[in-house]
């Protein structure tokens, strides 16, 4: 399984890596069934470009990305819910 992202420098996503790493490499072993064949890690600093040759490769994707404490709903909405209909392969229809 080829697994995306998103958000991957922040809180959740970091971990999250870190621990789809330690069961790709076997460290983890709490899931025997689940074969990591490449985690793409996509944060603020990667390009569009990268986001969709993640999307047209991946076979799942972990939406972790967006903006912590917004003064407003709409940086809310725009950091979460806009960048996910900008990837062009979604997973999940809008």
């Amino acid at each position: 399984m080829k697994i995306l992202v998103t958000g991957a420098a922040g809180a959740l996503g970091r971990n999250l890596v870190e621990n789809l790493k330690a069961i790709r490499d076997g460290k983890n072993r709490t899931r025997p069934n689940l074969k990591i064949d490449a985690i793409y890690e996509y944060d603020k600093e990667n390009t569009e470009e990268d986001l969709n040759r993640f999307c047209s490769d991946c076979d799942f994707i972990v939406h972790a990305a967006g903006v912590n404490r917004p003064k407003e709903t709409s940086e809310f909405m725009d950091g979460r819910i806009t960048r996910l209909r900008s990837m062009k392969y979604p997973v999940i229809k809008m």
